[in-house]
């Protein structure tokens, strides 16, 4: 839910997480904090990383204008024929796009004068992802990363009739009073010392933003309405946003969905509120619609496939998909071939993952990325089943797959709030075959020697086991 301006074109950025770097991050403690905290984000930048992103460099078509010309047209015309005195304030909304960090919507306040000063749009979703490091620890850390900035109606509606998003406004029925409250607000926050403010994807974004303003000028309107909401979480209304969302390096792994139940942590499987909700356009843009019956005014209409709101959790396939990474570790065993180098194969990626989603829990304010309990199950001192000795390795294995145990059941009677069910099984695979796989006896005449692993006690002339060396 952020836009990003560059050169002559602009178009619409989010971030899953949804943080773009305003300002120089702040001073680290360590250059070894830094260099994790680039590793880090650059990993997640690879990812979402996408060659549709820069093929939106080619400018704009005739049709493009005539669309941009279309829109604001139809925003003047609405603004012209209010019978109300000038100004008018407008919320406005976008829906989603075809790209990933298009999938939530955005929004904007606009202010339509009625004279030469035209219609002002205050846009709290800026960022810049020129800098996609300092952009990540920024959103990470929870620094001023994110900032409003006005700009002309035609140049906002430009970016989004660009990236073919339907845009929505609604004018709202405020006092001459509260209109200039809201003025006065807008004008307030972009302030150079006001403007930046640190994005929180759930409750503090380019939504929540335009959300208090207007609750605040009417006295607490919006977080007064008892409507009524279904039994939706924060994470499955973010999850709703990534159906049917695929990364052209992944094909058609659905690696959004997988994201949000890894990486968002158990803050996010609570049901808000119908105020809560709102943290979504489409929630503002209804609630608006309910209490000042003002219906949306649909200024440009998507010309691409609608998006996909529903369909499979992905779940099951991330199941799948870990059975075949982990394949490695029993398949070696099973063969009696390089049985620690298959088991590094299985356990070193999520051992990486862990290590990543841990140092952000740790250094991180974010409640939703703090309290991940995704970090007890992809656990970064699994490394050790690959440096212990035999003997240490299955006693470290045993007690993780007790651990494992107990995190399954405390997940099962709803202790632990996070999808854990599928993730659990890419850890306890490889250390079921360390701690529980029962050793095979060395081969007779097998060339080289035997791993520690593979090799086993046999019985000796004298009826013992002979020593190891």
């Amino acid at each position: 839910m952020g836009t990003w301006l560059g050169g002559d074109v602009a178009w619409v950025a989010f971030t899953n997480i949804c943080a773009c770097a305003a300002r120089t991050p702040t001073t680290h403690s360590t250059a070894m904090t830094r260099r994790i905290a680039a590793l880090a984000v650059a990993l997640l930048v690879a990812l979402l990383h996408t060659p549709a992103a820069h093929a939106r460099h080619e400018g704009y078509t005739p049709d493009d204008i005539a669309a941009i010309r279309g829109a604001l047209g139809k925003l003047d015309d609405v603004i012209k024929n209010l019978p109300e005195a000038k100004p008018v304030i407008v919320l406005v909304t976008m829906g989603v796009g075809s790209l990933i960090w298009e999938r939530h919507g955005h929004i904007a306040l606009c202010v339509g004068y009625g004279d030469a000063r035209g219609t002002q749009c205050y846009n709290y979703g800026i960022g810049d992802f020129v800098h996609p490091v300092g952009m990540g620890w920024g959103f990470f850390r929870g620094t001023g990363s994110f900032w409003v900035g006005k700009q002309p109606a035609a140049q906002m509606l430009s970016i989004y009739t660009y990236t073919d998003r339907t845009i929505w406004v609604q004018p709202l029925p405020l006092t001459p009073e509260q209109k200039k409250q809201v003025i006065d607000k807008l004008e307030f926050d972009i302030l150079e010392p006001n403007r930046y403010y640190a994005y929180d994807h759930f409750w503090d974004n380019c939504t929540t933003r335009v959300r208090n303003i207007l609750d605040d000028v009417t006295g607490g309107k919006l977080s007064g309405m008892q409507e009524t909401t279904d039994d939706r979480t924060f994470r499955d209304l973010a999850r709703e946003g990534f159906y049917g969302v695929h990364l052209p390096q992944t094909g058609d792994v659905p690696v959004p969905l997988l994201i949000t139940d890894i990486a968002m942590g158990r803050a996010t499987d609570r049901v808000p509120s119908y105020y809560e909700r709102m943290f979504l356009p489409q929630y503002l843009r209804e609630a608006v619609t309910k209490l000042w019956k003002v219906q949306p005014i649909a200024i440009y209409e998507r010309h691409g496939d609608p998006p996909q709101s529903d369909g499979p959790s992905g779940r099951v396939w991330f199941a799948l998909l870990i059975v075949l990474l982990t394949s490695p570790a029993w398949i070696t065993r099973l063969i009696g071939r390089l049985p620690r180098a298959g088991l590094a194969l299985s356990v070193l990626p999520y051992v990486l993952l862990g290590t990543v989603l841990t140092f952000l829990a740790i250094i991180s304010p974010l409640p939703y990325v703090r309290w991940n309990e995704t970090c007890l199950v992809l656990f970064p001192f699994d490394v050790l089943v690959l440096v212990l000795p035999a003997g240490r390795r299955r006693q470290y294995a045993h007690g993780r797959l007790v651990m494992l145990g107990a995190i399954a059941v405390l997940s099962l009677v709803g202790i632990l709030k996070q999808p854990l069910l599928a993730p659990l099984l890419w850890p306890a695979i490889p250390l079921v075959v360390v701690g529980l796989w029962p050793i095979p006896p060395a081969r007779i005449g097998q060339a080289g020697k035997p791993d520690d692993d593979q090799a086993a006690p046999s019985r000796g002339k004298a009826g013992r086991a002979p020593k190891r060396r």
